[in-house]
């Protein structure tokens, strides 16, 4: 099966969309209004990257009783609470993921209409464990979905995602679900796996590059008190597995940094030049 899966978005659930995106352009990015989905009460704003992924600030305009994203939000805050792979062949990789004892719901139709008046439609896998990304493949064309041109361009500098951050229970295992649901999907050249304990910190990472994004898997080891272990053991209790960090990328030579949450509606941020190493990120600044 070949299939161009990448990093598609990260969704961080807001309660005020104008207050986000206010936050977001006072940290130098661009945000654009993406208008309100047909398949559910909320609307979002989208921060687009050059790498083709992006941010997604969504917010509800009413209550959505069997919604995990707003689950969270109301009992925990706002913050990232999922993430998304493209693909063109969905029924293909649903199929793979069952045929590797995954459980993943799908496909489910999605719609959105633009400012513009523009109805765009996709369908997405969701699968039963929020460890894993939920898969996203477009009716429409992608380009209609995700804003172009000057949208891309942010004065801090971002151009992408490169590393995504899943706090989990168990890093090293999961990462073979990863392999099984991902692998086939990219060349031997395109997946590097790597698997380490940071340090003092008290976590063990499990992680992947895949089509210039690294995926990292951050579990806490089962008798540290480390503060990182803390804070992932944290997380998870609080939200649920699942993504709790990005790392973007910024020009060489830039000044790595980190946002807080405060600053970014929940989600940990670091501006991260390519030479610095993953362990660096593992645990966000305060």
């Amino acid at each position: 099966m070949s299939s161009q899966v990448q990093l598609d978005h990260v969704v961080v659930a807001v309660r005020d969309l104008r207050e986000a995106g206010r936050l977001y352009r006072a940290l130098g990015f661009n945000v654009v209004d993406g208008g309100h989905h047909g398949h559910a009460p909320t609307r979002n704003a989208l921060i687009a990257f050059e790498d083709s992924s992006f941010i997604e600030l969504i917010e509800w305009t009413a209550h959505s009783r069997d919604d995990r994203w707003q689950r969270i939000l109301e009992s925990d805050g706002e913050g990232p609470v999922d993430f998304a792979f493209s693909t063109s062949h969905l029924p293909a990789m649903l199929e793979r993921a069952r045929d590797h004892g995954i459980e993943m719901f799908g496909p489910v139709d999605g719609s959105r209409v633009t400012p513009l008046g523009h109805r765009l439609r996709w369908r997405v896998g969701r699968p039963a464990s929020s460890e894993l990304p939920f898969l996203c493949s477009d009716i429409t064309p992608r380009t209609l979905r995700i804003p172009g041109g000057d949208a891309l361009q942010h004065a801090n500098g971002a151009s992408g995602i490169d590393t995504v951050f899943v706090a989990v229970t168990d890093a090293q295992g999961l990462l073979d679900k990863y392999r099984s649901l991902f692998v086939s999907d990219f060349d031997s050249m395109s997946v590097r796996d790597s698997r380490f304990a940071v340090g003092r910190s008290g976590v063990n990472v499990a992680a992947t590059r895949m089509n210039g994004c690294t995926v990292a898997l951050v579990s806490p080891e089962p008798s540290s008190t480390a503060p990182a272990a803390e804070f992932i053991r944290s997380v998870v209790r609080r939200r649920g597995p699942g993504v709790y960090a990005l790392a973007l990328t910024v020009p060489n030579g830039s000044k790595a940094r980190s946002s807080h949450p405060l600053q970014t509606c929940g989600m940990h941020l670091r501006f991260s030049a390519i030479s610095e190493s993953l362990a660096c990120m593992i645990f966000p600044a305060e």
